[in-house]
């Protein structure tokens, strides 16, 4: 990579960091200590940092320290003085070395811990844009020698991982301060956070899906925008309640809904700091007489003028334990809720079931928690565009072919789905996955511009069977040893009945239409649909359902496509098994 295009990379990323580096302390310092362990990572993931992968680094630091002596060099001396450049580069070196000893290993980052916890406190936006900016620069430190090897592409993924992480904790930086600019005071921080309500309804319009829970987060704000009104003009106005219960399934946005609620309570003026803090049992309940309700007090008093968001709530009462200290922690949250009444607002999530069982355990729960949002599970089109959207923000772009197969692949995850599919936490899975596999793959290419370092193609998404990494475990089962019984092998019939029922469910939001039938050896599919369904779609979806539950003798399978009621197919496609490859498509007269 020529040096002048490191030095506008660097430059960019200082740039595009300029609102997290005017927060004051401890941001800047940690900005470049997360520069320095990502240059570390991915320089010496070779065992190998060279000269233009020092450059990056350089080049940022002594923007960040407006250093310009050594920008001066940078400019006009590293080129042409050898002895310079070799100083400069010594200096990096004792500096990113003395930068790793002082604040630990790379294994951790602290930035993005520190940027969403502000954004959660101020209802900011920093995080999403500095950690695009730092992976890019990661990228920049990776092909900054010309080439790029399998250990520096896993190098990459490893940074992205890692720009991905929060902590509960900061190492080094607990007790200071989050927010503000340096010298500022609380309250003046406070109120540079204050954002116009049209943004935040903005940012809750532009993410994918959840129609229903736009539909009623839109209604409650009109609601609470002509109490505040009649307040104003002294007329009389209707006691609010704004504890809430979102059920639904994981990876459907509760937390996201929450973190934006309450930011629209503080543009209304109910609350006076609007962040969210989160919590689940393990942070309420203690396991000793005494410490529950220690445990509740300081979450409630750090969650106070903002929402304090208990996570599966329904743990707090479990059925098999009826004098478990959850029940502690219900009756001091309750009377919490009581005593703050005007300041604190509580959002309790989990499955939709359990957080029914959960409420009418008690009256005072049920008398409290009268605010319901119902959260679904995303469409295969609404998954589709999630991970699109991750490519983008992480500067990648699928093929068409990509795409297809991505399709294909969540259709046919949507259509096995039960009551713990991932949903957009399924999506990232399977996109970082997607980017492993990409880098496995371009290890061995010499030759990287930017259109192939950001390109995914076909054989970068996982195939059908990619696990859904991570799943969450069903409340309601608990884990046993059991005997395992041998799994009958179902009969001809009963298994293409079986593909046909999962067929049509995986297609049931595309109104697309399924007839399966078993001919001899030959499987044969009839797609119906206004328009046609397109062949590609409809053949990556069958093989992939095929792969996860293959029938034997079955050799060939014939594919149509057509119009609803029309007596001719408009294609037909056929797969040979035996060989394992697809004909093209061909239209039927």
């Amino acid at each position: 990579m020529d040096t002048s295009e490191i030095k506008r990379e660097a430059n960019t990323l200082y740039k595009t960091l300029q609102p997290v580096l005017q927060l004051g302390d401890p941001y800047p310092q940690s900005v470049i200590t997360d520069i320095a362990k990502i240059v570390l990572l991915c320089g010496q993931s070779n065992n190998n940092i060279t000269a233009n992968e020092l450059l990056g680094f350089i080049v940022f630091h002594a923007l960040v320290q407006h250093d310009t002596a050594t920008l001066k060099v940078v400019l006009e001396q590293w080129e042409t003085s050898r002895s310079v450049r070799l100083a400069q580069e010594k200096n990096a070196v004792r500096l990113l070395q003395d930068l790793k000893n002082q604040f630990g290993s790379p294994e951790t980052l602290v930035l993005p811990t520190l940027l969403n916890r502000h954004d959660e406190t101020h209802g900011t936006r920093l995080l999403d844009t500095s950690v695009n900016a730092l992976y890019r620069f990661a990228q920049v430190i990776v092909k900054a020698d010309g080439t790029v090897t399998l250990e520096e592409m896993n190098a990459l993924a490893q940074v992205w991982k890692l720009l991905h992480t929060y902590n509960e904790v900061v190492p080094g930086v607990v007790s200071a301060p989050v927010g503000g600019a340096a010298g500022a005071t609380p309250a003046a921080a406070e109120a540079s956070a204050v954002e116009p309500l049209d943004e935040v309804l903005d940012e809750l319009n532009q993410l994918i899906g959840m129609d229903n829970i736009k539909a009623e987060i839109k209604t409650l704000t009109n609601f609470l925008k002509v109490q505040k009104v009649r307040q104003e003009r002294g007329l009389a106005t209707t006691a609010v309640s704004l504890h809430s219960v979102f059920s639904g399934p994981p990876g459907t946005g509760k937390t996201t809904v929450a973190r934006l609620t309450s930011r629209i309570f503080k543009a209304l003026g109910f609350l006076e700091k609007g962040h969210l803090v989160e919590t689940d049992r393990a942070g309420l309940v203690a396991d000793y007489i005494g410490g529950t309700s220690k445990r509740v007090d300081e979450k409630v008093q750090s969650a106070l003028d903002g929402v304090l968001f208990i996570d599966e709530a329904y743990a707090l009462v479990p059925e098999d334990s009826p004098r478990d200290f959850g029940q502690e922690a219900i009756d001091v949250l309750l009377k919490r809720m009581e005593d703050y009444r005007q300041r604190l607002v509580v959002i309790a999530a989990g499955y939709t079931d359990e957080m029914l069982r959960f409420v009418e355990s008690n009256p005072g729960l049920k008398s409290r928690f009268n605010r319901y949002f119902y959260f679904q599970d995303y469409t295969p089109d609404e998954l589709v565009a999630i991970f699109n959207k991750m490519c983008r923000d992480s500067h990648f772009h699928p093929t068409d072919a990509a795409k297809i197969k991505l399709k294909a692949l969540l259709t046919g995850l949507y259509g096995q789905r039960d009551r713990t599919f991932g949903n957009a936490r399924l999506v990232r899975n399977l996109f970082e996955k997607a980017i492993e596999q990409q880098a496995n793959r371009l290890a061995v290419i010499n030759t990287l511009t930017d259109e192939v370092l950001t390109t995914i193609l076909p054989e970068d998404i996982p195939d059908p069977d990619f696990p859904e990494a991570d799943p969450e475990p069903s409340p309601s089962v608990e884990p046993s040893v059991v005997a395992v019984e041998p799994t009958p092998v179902p009969s001809a019939e009963q298994w293409v009945q079986e593909l046909s029922d999962r067929l049509n469910h995986a297609l049931d939001p595309m109104e697309i239409q399924a007839k399966v039938r078993l001919k001899n050896t030959v499987l044969q599919i009839l797609f119906e649909h206004d328009p046609v369904p397109e062949v590609a779609e409809m053949a990556a979806l069958t093989v992939s359902m095929l792969k996860r539950s293959p029938l034997q003798p079955l050799t060939m399978v014939q594919l149509y496509g057509r119009l609803p009621n029309d007596d001719f197919p408009d294609w037909s496609q056929t797969f040979d098994l035996t060989t394992d490859t697809l004909s093209s498509a061909s239209p039927t007269p």
